[in-house]
């Protein structure tokens, strides 16, 4: 069955996924869900409880358990257990550890119902890796945003830079490359482009220009 409220963007590190999927919920009067935060957050947990990488049990605990909220008045922001965590999700430490645990094949059964928990109340605009491909397939309205590895990396510079003005492009991009090919050779639900999907390259496009393209197809379904 087709469902029509639920907009899925998928595609690889600071492909524009979080910008453009608020943006383009705003213009659709939609609700904005980016579900690598969710990650992030759980992530996030385990370094506050000193959890090993290894330690399936706690790890799990803490997927399972986690209380996160979402508020699209205005700014996009995340909380857990009420802490607003928006701005504290994209450390180093957060950022190696999330591939890892995203690769747990029972984290991500536990992320799956998650996610269509959330999608289920409809009018929600989605973005992940696996969201058009394993988490609502049959969404009318799928996209798969990308850019050059180096575009995607100078993002992430920008941002980082900010917080650590030590931190050196060379090694932003080495990072990106590798969880590129983390993302995209993992057994559980790989990276991939979506059955359907509309693919993206927003390499040279701003976040406007990128949701008028999406808009475009879907107001040529509406």
């Amino acid at each position: 069955m087709i469902v029509d409220d639920i907009v899925t963007i998928d595609g690889p590190t600071s492909s524009g996924k979080n910008s453009v999927g608020f943006l383009l919920a705003q213009k659709l009067g939609y609700n904005y869900i980016d579900t690598g935060m969710i990650y992030r957050a759980g992530c996030f947990q385990m370094l506050r409880e000193n959890v090993d990488p290894q330690d399936l049990e706690k790890i799990l605990h803490i997927y399972n358990t986690l209380d996160v909220k979402f508020e699209n008045n205005g700014a996009w922001k995340m909380f857990l257990d009420g802490e607003d965590l928006t701005d504290k999700l994209h450390t180093p430490e957060i950022s190696k550890l999330v591939p890892i645990v995203a690769a747990i094949p029972k984290v991500r059964e536990i992320m799956k119902t998650f996610q269509r928990n959330i999608g289920d109340k409809g009018k929600i605009v989605m973005g992940g890796r696996d969201i058009g491909s394993e988490i609502f397939p049959d969404a009318q309205f799928k996209f798969f945003l990308t850019a050059s590895v180096e575009e995607r990396a100078n993002r992430r510079y920008k941002q980082l830079v900010e917080k650590d003005p030590n931190i050196k492009y060379e090694d932003v991009l080495k990072d990106m490359q590798e969880r590129d090919n983390q993302d995209t050779t993992r057994e559980a639900s790989p990276l991939r482009v979506p059955d359907d999907a509309l693919v993206i390259d927003n390499s040279n496009l701003t976040i406007e220009q990128t949701v008028d393209e999406m808009l475009k197809k879907i107001k040529n379904y509406a």
